[in-house]
This record gives C-alpha cells, sequence and structure tokens, in this order.
C-alpha cells in the first residue's frame, strides 16, 4: 500500500510543479454556463487509467485505458486498504487508447464501498482473463499499475475526462 500512496503523491507532485498555470480570461465575453465539472488526469507512463466514481450496480466502466501492449481491466474488492479479491475483468483491451471500457462484476459494488481498478497484461495469448497467468502490468516507479475509486449513489453520469 505503501507504493501506492508514494506512487500518487508523486503524481500529485510533478502535476502541481508541472502543470501550466491558469490565465485569467481577459476578453469581454461572457464565460459558457452550465455544468463544467469534469475529473482529469496527466498520462506520464505508456500505460494508464482512469476510472472515475462509479455508481452502485453490476458493471464498473472504465472511462480511458492506455495499454502498451493487450491486456486487461480487472476490478478487485478493497481488504483493509488493498485490493483483494478479483470481481471482475473486461474483455481483452488492445494496445492503445480505449475507452468506455465495461467490466461486469461477479456481484453488485455497494454505496459507499471502495474498489481498485487494475490493468493486467495479457500473457497467455488466449484473449480470456486468467488471475494466474495474466499478471498486472508494472509501473516505471514500481508496483502495479492501479488506482482505487469510490462506489456512491451520488456519482455522476457522464462525467467528461480529459488528459
Amino acid at each position: 500500500m505503501s507504493i501506492g500512496i508514494a506512487i500518487i503523491l508523486l503524481a500529485a507532485a510533478a502535476y502541481f510543479l508541472l502543470a501550466p498555470q491558469p490565465v485569467a480570461n481577459t476578453t469581454s465575453e461572457p464565460e459558457a454556463s452550465g455544468d463544467t465539472s469534469n475529473d482529469s488526469a496527466m498520462r506520464a507512463e505508456e500505460n494508464m487509467l482512469v476510472v472515475s466514481e462509479q455508481r452502485p450496480g453490476g458493471t464498473v466502466t472504465g472511462s480511458i485505458i492506455y495499454l502498451a501492449s493487450p491486456g486487461y481491466l480487472v476490478i478487485h474488492e478493497d481488504n483493509n486498504g488493498e485490493p483483494g479479491a478479483i470481481l471482475g475483468a473486461s474483455a481483452l483491451v488492445q494496445a492503445g487508447e480505449s475507452t468506455e471500457v465495461k467490466v461486469t462484476l461477479s456481484r453488485a459494488s455497494k454505496d459507499g464501498e471502495t474498489l481498485y481498478a487494475m490493468l493486467h497484461r495479457e500473457m497467455g495469448a488466449n484473449t480470456t482473463f486468467t488471475a494466474a497467468e495474466d499478471m498486472p502490468v508494472q509501473s516505471s516507479l514500481g508496483g502495479s499499475l492501479m488506482g482505487w475509486f469510490e462506489v456512491s449513489t451520488d456519482a455522476p453520469i457522464d462525467v467528461p475526462i480529459s488528459i
């Protein structure tokens, strides 16, 4: 878990140090109205995943997945702050960028729980996820490439993601 926290802290620090500073709007045009909330991420590795807060149910959707080689989006239960039992895996995701990657869960997710999204690399050339064979994708900073997300009945639907 400490490696995961270290990765998150390093990524956050890099973002705040390297992100361009916002520029004030100096035009006299009015700003667009409406909901401008969104999630954003910074791609710092060749592999990446973005899974936003999800509503309870039998599926999870990965907003954006980048893979250097074919693999899977795998959802794990929380086991005392660490990824636990596997709840489901996507169909084979091809190398490159993929959006709206669906994972059917073995049980419905519950309001208030934390789940983990992890990328696994296809190792057996059989195009079907096998936990014993298809190992987690490793981060360039060490450890499995993963992140946690919350399940909430208040989770927004169709949140735009920008990278």
